[in-house]
């Protein structure tokens, strides 16, 4: 073994520091937006925007949803704000700041293998999955950052496990940083930690892991206790009440989508707008083609890497590799289901390092094999960088468009006109649109209307301007199409995600 190997970020690399640095320019400034905020990221903003932990604690009680449960995340953003500001770019380009450490651990950990540097790197700065929430203000890019750098750590010690364990202090202290922060993100994380555990208890020799943590046991025991805590923290939430909104439960679609999402499909198929509004498969036929061929290449990728993998591995350790993979999962959409909890791609981004390291690995052993392995790996690379391009510049990629919408509501308001929010009051908040609630809104008044039943719509009188979004939420007991035909109100516009509606008599 190379002397150098031991040391802490050790091993040369093929690709070039100033490559690197390079590429994550590259990112930086395609994957981050400032377009509007959507629902959930407005929740984010209004937390960050309070001037005192305190205030934002008396926020976050009043949220309560899932927010409560992401510590981590909360005091980091608000810390963020204080900072930078509150403006849609600058909420979300502070993922940057989780998203290029954990790449540079990884590049690190996999410098002695160049050709699997690149091909994991490449699969990591460019996949879909890390675009779409790397433009989000939300924890995503936290968790599957943290949950990146605990993989990276764990790929060092399996693949150089006769290593004395004096020379892993750094090593050591990063995947400790890496659990509290993947737990401290989210109550979620915290279940799916168990992924990586159950992954070192397959990989590691015990003798290994057991010198690593017999060596290291203060700072071992400073991580448990810190993660106590959380747990004691999440149940607290829990007690009171806090949980995601459940809209819908686990189906079969449901579960689909976590694959389709996790391992990129996500840009080459219809916005997500389009399959939340319904359409089953055929809202796929047009983009069937694109997603067959990247389907053909990401199985043959997979394929190639189980392979390789059963070769190094061993059919048994393989078979608990993927046990270990998989019963967390399992774990967590049985929760799902017993729970009512509609569960997404994004819920499971702690498991986004599994779907890159076996693509990187299947990339790797395409390009080394020639031939037929090239060229499903050159297909494999223009359709996984079309997919992260479309998310970013395709207009059935955008998300809610609260911006617009709430400056369509204030500018009716500022002309006298009457207008309805029938959307989430957290974004009109945001881009200060002066909400009233309950009775009838007046001239130059926006009422905020959510779930009306048909007697408050009829007490509140015909306003000029109607502005609509996501039915299936903010007007669950469907009355207000009815209401719209019957009073001839006119579609004026479409926003993403937004309907707006005019009065036919008051034009």
């Amino acid at each position: 073994m190379n002397a150098a190997a031991g040391m802490p970020f050790a091993g040369k690399s093929l690709l070039r520091p100033w490559a690197f640095v390079a590429l994550l320019a590259l990112v930086a400034a395609l994957a981050v937006t400032g377009r509007s905020f959507w629902i959930d990221e407005t929740y984010t903003a209004r937390l960050a925007q309070q001037p005192t932990p305190a205030a934002g604690w008396q926020l976050l009680r009043e949220i309560k949803g899932s927010d409560p449960q992401m510590p981590l995340y909360v005091g980091w953003i608000w810390a963020c704000e204080k900072v930078i500001g509150s403006s849609e770019w600058a909420l979300r380009a502070v993922n940057l700041l989780w998203f290029f450490p954990a790449l540079m651990v990884l590049r690190r950990a996999l410098a002695p293998n160049r050709t699997l540097q690149l091909a994991v790197l490449g699969a990591a700065l460019f996949s879909p999955f890390a675009w779409y929430y790397l433009n989000e203000a939300r924890a995503y890019t936290l968790q599957f950052s943290t949950s990146l750098m605990l993989f990276a750590c764990l790929w060092r010690w399996a693949r150089m496990a006769g290593l004395p364990p004096a020379g892993e202090r750094v090593w050591v202290g990063i995947c400790c940083a890496a659990l509290i922060g993947l737990c401290g993100s989210s109550l979620l994380s915290m279940a799916l930690v168990l992924t990586p555990a159950m992954v070192a208890f397959v990989l590691l020799p015990a003798k290994h892991w057991q010198s690593l943590l017999k060596h290291f046991w203060r700072i071992w025991a400073g991580t448990l206790t810190v993660l106590f805590l959380l747990g004691m923290y999440y149940l607290w939430t829990l007690h009171s009440g806090d949980r995601a909104t459940a809209i819908a439960g686990l189906g079969w679609k449901n579960a689909v989508f976590i694959a389709y999402e996790l391992l990129g499909f996500a840009g080459l198929g219809p916005g997500r707008l389009a399959l939340r509004a319904g359409g089953g498969l055929a809202l796929f036929k047009p983009y069937a083609p694109a997603l067959l061929a990247y389907a053909v290449t990401v199985a043959a990728l997979l394929g190639l890497a189980l392979r390789d993998l059963q070769v190094k591995l061993g059919g048994k350790r393989l078979v608990a590799l993927a046990v270990a993979l998989v019963v967390p999962a399992g774990l967590l959409l049985a929760a799902s289901a017993h729970l009512h909890f509609r569960i997404l791609g994004r819920h499971f981004a702690a498991l986004w390092p599994v779907a890159i390291l076996l693509l990187g690995y299947g990339l790797a052993a395409g390009w080394r094999r020639g031939g037929v392995g090239k060229l499903l790996a050159a297909g494999f690379i223009v359709l996984y960088l079309a997919s992260a391009l479309s998310l970013r510049f395709a207009v059935r990629h955008a998300k809610d468009d609260y911006r617009a919408a709430a400056d369509l509501a204030k500018a009716g308001a500022a002309h006298g006109q009457s207008v309805w929010w029938n959307a989430d009051q957290s974004g009109a908040i945001y881009y200060q649109v002066p909400l009233v609630t309950g009775g009838v809104a007046s001239a130059g008044q926006v009422l905020w209307l959510v779930n009306p039943s048909s007697a408050t719509l009829a007490a509140a009188g015909l306003p000029d301007l109607i502005i609509v979004s996501r039915p299936d939420v903010y007007d669950t007991l469907g009355v207000l199409p009815e209401f719209l035909r019957r009073e001839n109100y006119q579609l004026a516009t479409h926003l993403t995600a937004f309907q707006i509606w005019q009065h036919s008599l008051k034009n």
